[in-house]
C-alpha cells in the first residue's frame, strides 16, 4: 500500500439505467467533472455502465450499439487532463465478426485521460450460467487469445501470435497520477471470481507488476452474496498480495422473466485482503477514498439476514414501479386475509404510501368469515380502505353457462379466474397494476390457476418460501411500521386457498417459524438441483432431516412409514415437473435466492422421469 500513498480514487456506485446510454453517459460525464474539481486521481465506474448488463438481445440492435459508441467517445472527450476515468461499456469492432455472424462486441473497460482513450481491457472470464449468457453476444479476451493462436497457425494473419494466451494479452497500465506513475491492472467482474476457472487474470496482472487492481462489476445481489465475495477476494489477495478496488452498480435490470437487483456494496481491500472501505448497499453516488495512513481495516457492513432480504425485495419492487409512468404507480392487491397477500400489501404501502394502494377482498361461500375479518384488520392497520366484492354472481353465471357443478375441480378454477377478472378490471380503471401473491412453493407445485391467481404484473414473493414470507411479515411489523400491521394470527394461521369447504394447503410449511419440509423440498430442488434419487438416498441414510435443517422428528410426524414418504416424494416430483406450463406463463419473479424460477432456472416441458438408481433405492426402502 506504500506505493499508493496519497492516491485519491473515487468509487462511483451509480444506478445504471439499462438500455439508456444517453442518461448513463450524462451522469458519468457529470461525475467525472465533479471528481476532477475535488482533486481525484482516478474515478471508476461499474461494468457496462453505459448500456446496462441485462438487456437481452438489445445487444443485437446495431443502431443501439452505434449509439453506445457515440456516447463512449463523448465520455472520453469529457475527461480533464489530471484525472483518469475508467468505465465499463460495450466496445464494437465493426470490421470483425462475432460468433453469431454479427459485428464483434466486447464487454470492456475504457481507460481515458485528458480527453484521450489510453486503451481498453476486454473481459476475460464470461459467465455462462444461471441467467448470465455473455458469450451469446460478447467476444471475450479468452476467445481473442484462441483466435490469435489459430491465425498464426494457419498463417492467415501476420498479427496472429504463436501459442497466444491470456497472459500475452493482459496489460498493466502505467497511469500518471498526482503521486507519480502507478502500474494498475484492470479486470471486469468475473475476472476476480477465478475459483471455478482454469485461468486467473488477476494473478497474471500481479505477475506483470500491477500495484493495484481495479475491478469493474455488475454483480447482482443475492442472499449472502457479499459475504462470499469478501472471502473469494480475500483468498485471491492472499495469493497475489495486491490491493483491489471493486466498484459495483445499483438499480434493477430484468430479462422479462426475472428482476435482477444490484446492490452496489463497492469495496476497497488492502494487500492482505482486509476491507478498508465499503460503500453502503443501495447507496447511489460517489465516495472518495484516500490511500493514506488512516486507511485501516474495518468490519464488513453485512446486515441481518431478514433485513438484507427485505431491502433486496423492496428495492427490486420499487425499481419496477419506478419504471412505470408516475400516474400508473398504483397497485391493486387481492387481500384474502392470508399472510402472503397481507405482507405484499404492507410492502406496497411502505413503498408507495397508502393512497396508491387499493385492497380488494373477494369472498365466496367458502370464505371463512374470520379470515375476511383478518383482511379488514390488515387494511385498517395500513390505513387503506378495503373494498369487498363478492364473486358469487360471476362464478354462478360462468358455472351455469359451462355446466360446471359445485364440488368439481373446475369450479375452483372459475372462482380463481373470477377474482383475477375483478383485479384486472379495477387495475385498468385506476390506471395501475395488480400483483400475483404466490410464493415459491405454490409456483413450484403449480398450486394456482392460470388466468387466475397466477396472473399479475409481478410476483414479488415468487422466490420466497412460506417461512421467508412470515419472516418479512414480522420484520414489517417490528422494523418498518414499528407496530402490528399484520396481525400475529394472520402470520400463524394454517394457509388455505378457500376454493372449497374447509380447504387447507397440502404442504408442510413449518409452524410458525420452524422450517417446513415442503419449503425445504422446493429449495433443495431449485437451488441445489436435487432429484428424487437424492431425497431417497438421504432418507435411507437417516440424513435427510439434517440436510434440510428440519426439526428432529419432522419426517416421522409427516410420514410414519416409508410408503407414505415415497408416495409424497413422487407426488411432489410429478407436480413439480407437470407445472412447468404454468411457470413459463407466470409474471416476472424477483430473484433473491441461489436459483429462481424464470430465466434463472431454465426448464423444458419433459415427461416425469425416475432414474434407475431411484427405482432400486425405492425397492430397498419398501423392503
Amino acid at each position: 500500500m506504500k506505493t499508493l500513498q496519497g492516491l485519491k480514487i473515487s468509487l462511483c456506485q451509480m444506478r445504471v439505467v439499462p438500455g439508456r446510454p444517453d442518461l448513463n453517459a450524462e451522469y458519468i460525464i457529470s461525475e467525472i467533472q465533479f471528481a476532477s474539481k475535488r482533486g481525484v486521481d482516478i474515478i471508476v465506474f461499474p461494468e457496462l455502465a453505459t448500456s446496462g448488463y441485462v438487456i437481452a438481445d438489445r445487444f443485437e440492435d446495431a443502431s443501439f450499439i452505434n449509439d453506445v459508441q457515440f456516447f463512449n467517445q463523448k465520455i472520453v472527450e469529457s475527461v480533464p487532463e489530471k484525472i483518469t476515468a475508467i468505465f465499463g461499456t460495450v466496445i464494437a469492432e465493426f470490421d470483425k465478426k462475432g460468433e453469431d455472424g454479427r459485428h464483434r462486441m466486447h464487454n470492456a473497460a475504457i481507460i481515458a485521460q485528458g480527453g484521450k482513450q489510453l486503451g481498453y481491457v476486454v473481459k476475460t472470464l464470461q459467465p455462462h450460467y444461471r441467467y448470465f449468457d455473455d458469450d451469446k453476444h460478447l467476444f471475450s479476451a479468452r476467445k481473442i487469445a484462441e483466435e490469435q493462436a489459430e491465425l498464426h497457425r494457419q498463417n492467415k494473419d501476420t498479427r496472429g501470435i504463436e501459442n497466444c494466451s491470456i497472459h500475452d494479452l493482459a496489460k498493466v497500465y502505467q497511469l500518471q497520477t498526482s503521486v507519480g506513475i502507478i502500474p494498475i491492472g484492470i479486470g471486469v467482474c468475473e475476472d476476480l471470481w477465478k475459483d471455478d476457472y482454469a485461468f486467473n487474470p488477476s494473478k497474471i496482472l500481479a505477475e506483470k507488476g500491477a500495484k493495484l487492481l481495479i475491478a469493474l462489476s455488475a454483480s447482482p445481489w443475492g442472499w449472502q452474496k457479499n459475504r462470499k465475495r469478501h472471502q473469494v477476494i480475500k483468498n485471491l489477495i492472499q495469493e497475489i498480495k495486491v490491493p483491489i478496488v471493486y466498484v459495483n452498480n445499483t438499480g434493477c435490470q430484468n430479462n422479462g422473466d426475472n428482476v435482477v437487483n444490484f446492490d452496489g456494496a463497492s469495496t476497497v481491500y488492502d494487500n492482505n485482503g482486509n476491507i478498508v472501505h465499503e460503500v453502503d448497499s443501495y447507496f447511489s453516488g460517489v465516495q472518495d477514498v484516500n490511500f493514506d495512513g488512516n486507511l485501516k481495516p474495518v468490519q464488513s457492513k453485512n446486515q441481518n439476514d431478514t433485513k438484507e432480504l427485505y431491502l433486496g425485495i423492496r428495492t427490486a419492487v420499487k425499481e419496477m414501479l419506478d419504471m412505470l409512468p408516475e400516474k400508473n404507480r398504483r397497485v391493486v392487491i387481492g387481500l384474502s386475509g392470508g399472510v402472503d397477500s397481507a405482507t405484499i400489501a404492507a410492502l406496497m404501502v411502505d413503498i408507495l404510501g397508502p393512497e396508491r394502494v387499493h385492497l380488494i377482498n373477494m369472498p365466496y361461500e367458502y370464505s371463512d368469515p374470520s379470515i375476511v375479518a383478518l383482511a379488514q384488520k390488515v387494511a385498517d392497520n395500513l390505513e387503506v380502505p378495503l373494498e369487498i366484492k363478492p364473486i358469487k354472481g360471476i362464478v354462478d353465471a360462468v358455472s351455469a353457462e359451462t355446466g360446471v357443478k359445485r364440488g368439481e375441480f373446475a369450479h375452483q378454477n372459475i372462482q380463481a379466474r373470477a377474482r383475477m377478472e375483478i383485479l384486472a378490471s379495477v387495475a385498468q380503471k385506476l390506471g395501475g397494476v395488480f400483483t400475483c401473491n404466490a410464493n415459491k412453493v405454490e409456483v413450484a407445485f403449480g398450486y394456482g390457476t392460470l388466468d387466475g391467481d397466477m396472473r399479475g404484473w409481478l410476483i414479488p414473493f415468487g422466490d420466497l418460501v412460506k417461512r421467508e414470507v412470515r419472516q418479512l411479515a414480522q420484520y414489517l411489523n417490528i422494523e418498518v411500521f414499528k407496530r402490528e400491521v399484520i396481525p400475529q394470527e394472520c402470520i400463524d394461521q394454517i394457509p388455505s386457498a378457500e376454493l372449497e369447504q374447509n380447504q387447507k394447503d397440502p404442504f408442510d410449511y413449518g409452524y410458525p417459524t420452524k422450517r417446513g419440509y415442503h419449503d425445504e423440498w422446493v429449495r433443495a430442488v431449485t437451488e441445489f438441483r436435487w432429484n428424487p434419487e437424492k431425497f431417497l438416498e438421504m432418507y435411507l441414510d437417516g440424513k435427510l432431516e439434517k440436510e434440510l435443517m428440519l426439526e428432529p422428528g419432522t419426517l416421522n410426524r409427516l410420514f410414519p412409514t416409508p410408503e407414505k414418504f415415497i408416495a409424497d416424494l413422487e407426488k411432489c416430483w410429478r407436480m413439480f415437473n407437470n407445472s412447468f406450463f404454468k411457470r413459463v406463463q407466470a409474471p416476472p419473479i424477483v430473484i433473491v435466492s441461489r436459483r429462481a424460477f424464470g430465466r434463472d432456472l431454465e426448464e423444458s416441458m419433459l415427461s416425469v422421469h425416475f432414474t434407475n438408481c431411484y427405482l432400486e433405492l425405492k425397492k430397498r426402502a419398501l423392503n
